[in-house]
Formats: structure tokens, C-alpha cells, sequence
């Protein structure tokens, strides 16, 4: 069997039908742990809970250390857009950045996929506005972190319009601007 044939069969192996929409199978130590966590959510929810707060703790961790103000950041976001209690979002942002060093190693495509798949435009725009707010709540947001947020938004099937309006709402942390 060629390689071509061995790849595609692989990924035949990995997709499965959720609620109509085909969807890669999406699984991590993350993804585990969540489900752990909150067993009561759906997979589905388990997979976005556990796709969104992978990018943030990427984008919180991009500069090599965690800010509390971070942690914050990703609580309130997962608040916001995962409909999570304040004590569970609080869990699973401990959680994230406690696993952050694993994430690191995942391509981001594994987190945007199902994402992409199951999200609206409005959501996945949001989810880059929440990116942007974890890089800007250490005062600054570094080049890294911002074409970081740049190639998520690339993956989440997003126009360059979309990363620049994100982007506008922490002009005055942007660390291009402040050089």
C-alpha cells in the first residue's frame, strides 16, 4: 500500500458523523481531562471547551511564562463564550495552562478544525477577539503572540479582515506600536 493510500485510510479511520456534520475525531490529554471534568457537557461541548482553552493557554504561553492576568482573561472568556460556570472555567483554565507545555507540541489545525466545523463566522471571529485579549492581559502583546493569533486565524477559516479588526480592540498593547 502506498503512503498516499496508508495517509488517506488513517484519516478515514479518525472522522466520524456528530449531529449531521462530519467532524474530525478530535482527542488530546486535554480533551480527556475536560471531559473528566465536566462530565456532565456533551462530546461536543467537551471538544470545544477543550479546542478553545488549548489556544488561549498557547497564546498565554507564548511568551514563555503565565500571568495571572491571563489566567483571568481565559477564565472570563471561557465564562463568556463556553457557557461555563465561574468556578468550572476557573478548573479548566488551570487545567490548560497546568497541560500548556503538551499543547505546545499539538498544531493548531488539530484546534481549529473542529471549530471551524461546528462554529459560526461570528463565533470563530470571537474566539480570535478572546485571543487577542489573553496576549494583551500582560500589558503587551508581542509580535509572537500576535502571528500566533495571526496563523489561528488562518485555520479557522478567517479573512486577514477578521485578524485585523480583533486586533484593533488592543491597539494600545500591541508591542509593534510601543517599540
Amino acid at each position: 500500500m502506498t503512503l498516499w493510500k496508508n495517509f488517506l485510510n488513517e484519516i478515514k479511520s479518525h472522522v466520524e458523523n456528530l449531529g449531521g456534520v462530519t467532524m474530525q475525531k478530535f482527542t488530546s490529554r486535554l480533551h480527556e481531562k475536560v471531559s473528566q471534568l465536566l462530565p456532565e457537557k456533551t462530546e461536543e461541548e467537551h471538544v470545544r471547551i477543550a479546542c478553545l482553552s488549548g489556544l488561549m493557554a498557547r497564546i498565554a504561553y507564548n511568551d514563555l511564562k503565565i500571568d495571572a492576568k491571563e489566567k483571568e482573561v481565559i477564565q472570563n472568556s471561557l465564562v463568556k463564550w463556553a457557557g461555563l460556570t465561574k468556578e468550572n472555567a476557573l478548573a479548566v483554565a488551570e487545567l490548560c495552562l497546568s497541560e500548556v507545555k503538551d499543547l505546545a507540541g499539538i498544531e493548531n489545525h488539530l484546534y481549529c478544525l473542529p471549530l471551524r466545523e461546528s462554529l459560526s463566522l461570528d463565533e470563530r471571529y470571537n474566539i480570535i477577539v478572546s485571543l487577542f485579549a489573553v496576549a494583551a492581559a500582560d500589558g503587551k502583546v508581542e509580535n509572537g503572540e500576535s502571528e500566533e493569533i495571526r496563523n489561528i486565524n488562518h485555520g479557522l477559516l478567517l479573512e486577514h479582515k477578521h485578524f485585523i479588526a480583533a486586533r484593533s480592540t488592543v491597539l494600545e498593547s500591541l508591542g509593534v506600536l510601543n517599540q
